[in-house]
């Protein structure tokens, strides 16, 4: 087999302490015809000058591509990465997490032999700041492969989002990344599983960081999340009883939360959402 080129991308935004393991999982791979974009988005800490001595280090490969800017948000610079692409292939990591060494080999192969999927995914182990093993990300026994549109919205599976490698020829297709979502993948998988099919390889490929500082951590869910999940799904669910079936799920989930957060006004207007 010819081998495709594949471009990885990694927005940096505040991840000193894992980004060099990150970037060291990347240029480790197994797999040859890589290009890699790093862009760090405005982090305040040191990310972007402990990247510059590990690939200083290391040489600097000219596959390797880094830059630093001010901030513009999660979107903007994965869309940002997405146009500088030259690969056949693309796949996001999150700065502060790992790939095993067979990750891009054991996809392209997939994709490569199977032609009408447009994306394909793996399992991934769930790790702390430690790098100690908490959790198996196991999508096995779950919705993980086909027409997964259905299956994000109830939750019966779907795409395991630190183990993607998709065809960078999608974004001609359904667009960027939407900037008005923090919660990124959510709405670019509904649009991607809305039209196209998805393989699954079932096998540990990522290692996914789990830490105080993630997005759909408890701590930030009354803030936005139930909000930015109801607003992806009214924009992308055109079914309207799927669509109040998703909506209704959220707020009520939502009224759950509050309550046990004793957060009154959050409640009211959940359970106002869930009856209008």
């Amino acid at each position: 087999m010819n081998k495709p080129l594949v471009t990885v991308g990694v927005a940096v935004y505040n991840h000193e302490r894992y980004v060099q393991q990150c970037i060291e999982s990347i240029l480790d791979q197994d797999y040859e015809n890589i290009e890699l974009i790093i862009i760090d988005d405005g982090s305040l800490d040191n990310s972007f000058s402990v990247i510059q001595a590990f690939l200083e280090q290391r040489g600097l490969p000219s596959h390797v591509h880094l830059s630093s800017r001010s901030n513009k948000g999660m979107c903007n610079t994965l869309n940002e990465i997405a146009k500088k692409s030259q690969g056949k292939y693309i796949s996001y990591i999150g700065s502060d997490d790992y790939w095993l060494s067979n990750k891009i080999s054991d996809q392209v192969t997939y994709l490569e032999t199977h032609p009408e999927c447009t994306l394909v995914h793996s399992n991934s182990s769930r790790v702390d700041s430690q790098g100690q093993f908490l959790k198996h990300m196991d999508y096995s026994g779950r919705d993980n492969s086909g027409n997964l549109f259905e299956a994000h919205i109830k939750r019966t599976g779907g795409i395991n989002t630190p183990s993607h490698l998709y065809r960078t020829s999608i974004f001609n297709d359904i667009g960027y990344y939407d900037p008005q979502f923090r919660f990124e993948d959510t709405d670019f998988w509904l649009r991607l599983t809305k039209q196209h099919s998805v393989g699954f390889i079932n096998t540990t490929h990522t290692c996914y960081r789990w830490h105080g500082e993630n997005l759909s951590g408890q701590d930030n869910q009354i803030e936005f999340y139930f909000d930015e999940l109801i607003a992806i799904y009214e924009k992308n669910i055109d079914d309207p009883a799927l669509r109040n079936y998703a909506v209704n799920r959220m707020c009520r989930k939502a009224i759950a939360r509050s309550i046990k957060a004793m957060d009154l006004n959050s409640t009211k207007k959940y359970i106002a959402k869930l009856f209008a």
